[in-house]
């Protein structure tokens, strides 16, 4: 699936053509019908996550549930904050990632909206308490991404935790 497609058309409700539709339906009784998306990439995950933080002029910690084949399965909104930290509390993404999507592996992805994609010692440390407690539930960790938008009409800059070896 086109890149373009899944940030202009997917997030905003926009009709995206694709040759399968899959219906998600969530404990919390929402049911929406999706394009059957695969997130594989570094470039096709920052795509679909960029819309959800390019104007947040606050701290968010959102959740992407793939299946064991990198199928979306949902995502949501963790936690959100002040402009410079967001509470995160372990059991939301349980639950959403076991008993909501039945996931098999998960993203992780939180912005800083006052400026540097750099991650703090904290998001390390979150980063490395998160994985190995999804690891002992039997879901892998792909990656936890960071976003900082771009000042002055320059592109919003992203830094990827498993490329830094912190994953």
């Amino acid at each position: 699936m086109d890149s373009d497609m899944i940030s202009e058309g997917f997030l905003e409700g926009k009709l995206v053509l694709c040759e399968k539709t899959v219906t998600y339906t969530t404990t919390r009784k929402h049911s929406v019908e999706v394009p059957l998306l695969v997130l594989d990439s570094p470039i096709s995950v920052k795509a679909f996550l960029e819309p959800l933080f390019e104007e947040s002029p606050i701290e968010a910690l959102w959740a992407v549930a793939l299946n064991s084949n990198n199928e979306f399965l949902g995502f949501i909104r963790i936690s959100q904050g002040t402009v410079s930290r967001a509470a995160v509390y372990p059991r939301e993404l349980i639950s959403f990632l076991l008993i909501e999507s039945n996931a098999t592996a998960a993203i992780l992805a939180h912005n800083h909206p006052g400026g540097s994609a750099r991650p703090s010692q904290e998001d390390i440390s979150l980063t490395k308490r998160i994985e190995k407690l999804l690891e002992g539930l039997e879901v892998r960790l792909l990656d936890h991404l960071i976003y900082a938008p771009g000042r002055l009409g320059q592109e919003g800059a992203w830094v990827s935790l498993k490329a830094e070896g912190h994953i």
